[in-house]
């Protein structure tokens, strides 16, 4: 499915993608690490507020390998 008009405020995963400079795949493990949360759409066709894609962009993002390692190392 394809949208035919977005609603104004929300950006799908592909523009949410461009927006940040990133590629979709990194939008789709922002969501599943909780960096960036879907705002609207379905589960297969996810709608993302802006700003809530502008928040996402700036996040810290943990390095998953070297804080695994880092944590099973003090632990």
């Amino acid at each position: 499915m394809r949208y035919t008009s977005i609603p104004p405020g929300y950006l799908t995963t592909e523009l949410a993608a461009q927006a940040c400079g990133v590629k979709p795949a990194t939008i789709r493990d922002w969501v599943r690490r909780g960096i960036l949360t879907r705002a609207a759409g379905s589960a297969r066709h996810p709608l993302y507020a802006v700003d809530a894609v502008t928040a996402a962009k700036t996040a810290p993002k943990p390095n998953s390998t070297r804080t695994r390692r880092a944590e099973v190392n003090s632990a």
